[in-house]
């Protein structure tokens, strides 16, 4: 099965995002540590494992609800900006406390999700 086009964005020294085109759309992401390789043996962009590290996976998560939530079929390069300006909030990831609950750190992770509008960061357990 072929899904199109693929480019790595590497936020700084934070997180590298493999995000799959399909067309004009972006069909998924795959979020994984800067560290983290993102090729398989074979020299291919590994665009199916999951990162090693549980905060990339919820990162991962988190993507992929965006990708539901910007979803505009007749505007996609609209769609594509959002995403894209969503993603790069996460620059700070490591850097930037709750808005809720005020703390770096709930349950060894720091706030992995993104607000769609405010970009503003929560735990998952303070967003509700």
């Amino acid at each position: 099965m072929v899904l199109g086009n693929s480019s790595v964005v590497t936020l700084g020294k934070v997180l590298k995002a493999i995000v799959v085109m399909r067309s004009l759309f972006i069909d998924r992401t795959i979020v994984r540590g800067y560290n983290e390789d993102v090729y398989s043996q074979d020299g291919k962009l590994d665009i199916w494992s999951k990162s090693n590290y549980q905060v990339f996976q919820k990162v991962t998560d988190h993507a992929t609800t965006a990708l539901l939530h910007y979803q505009l079929p007749q505007m996609p390069d609209v769609v594509v900006r959002s995403f894209m300006t969503w993603l790069r909030s996460y620059i700070k990831l490591f850097q930037t406390p709750c808005q809720r609950c005020g703390r770096f750190l709930l349950e060894g992770l720091p706030p992995t999700w993104r607000d769609f509008r405010t970009l503003e960061a929560f735990h998952d357990m303070c967003r509700q």
